[in-house]
Order: C-alpha cells, then sequence, then structure tokens
C-alpha cells in the first residue's frame, strides 16, 4: 500500500466504514423527531467529514481531471454514499431509510469540501497542489 495511498484514501475508507459499521446497529424506532434535531445535525457532520476527506483525497489524486474537479467528485460521491447508507438501513433489523436523513447527509455533503476549500486551501494547509 503506498505511502499516498495510506494519507488521503485510508481515512476516506475508514471514516466510510465507520459510518456502515454504525448504521449496522439495531435500535427501537424512535418517536418522530422534528425536521432539524441533534440526529439530523449528526447527519449533516457525519457526511460532511466523509466529504472532506473525499474532497482531500480527490485533491490530491495523480488525475488532473480529479484535481480539478475535487469538489464536485467528493459531494457526488459523499451523496450516492448516504443514498446506500439509506438503503442498508432497509436491512437492518428496527432500522427504516429516511429520505429527511438522506437530506441532511447531503446537505453535509456539500459543506466538507466547502469547509475544505476555505480552511485548506486557502491557509496553504498540508497540502501543496494549487
Amino acid at each position: 500500500m503506498s505511502k499516498k495511498f495510506r494519507y488521503y484514501w485510508l481515512p476516506v475508507f475508514v471514516w466510510a466504514a465507520l459510518i456502515f459499521s454504525v448504521s449496522s446497529i439495531s435500535r427501537f424506532p424512535e418517536k418522530a423527531a422534528p425536521l432539524f434535531s441533534c440526529d439530523k445535525l449528526a447527519h449533516m457532520i457525519e457526511y460532511a467529514i466523509l466529504a472532506f476527506l473525499l474532497a482531500r483525497a480527490f485533491r490530491n489524486s495523480d488525475s488532473q481531471t480529479r484535481r480539478k474537479n475535487f469538489r464536485i467528485l467528493a459531494v457526488i460521491c459523499a451523496i450516492v454514499y448516504g443514498l446506500s447508507d439509506e438503503l442498508h438501513q432497509y436491512f437492518v433489523p428496527l432500522r427504516t431509510p429516511s429520505a429527511f436523513d438522506w437530506l441532511f447527509d447531503s446537505i453535509g455533503a456539500f459543506l466538507g469540501p466547502m469547509v475544505y476549500r476555505e480552511k485548506i486551501i486557502s491557509n496553504q494547509g498540508e497540502e501543496s497542489n494549487g
């Protein structure tokens, strides 16, 4: 496994596996939550982190196309992963997929690359690609 893969892509896969693992835990159905709750905030944060990590990995890719389009690729991948996670919950006892959860996953997916762009690239953080 290359050093570049370990540094940029391994965190993406570890975070995605963590999301999958937590989604695999059976829970008793909760009372209907309001449109915005701590649960929805958690969905936004977990997918913002995923999209942040994806943006970081794509921006540091060997492919010029991936580097150039790192934000849109990160958003698309995180949104699709969010959808697959909600569908996965259909098969988990006592869990159900939720369009609202996916909506908040998607909002987080849009936020992650924005934070990456503003906080890391603008401040010339760890990466040196232009």
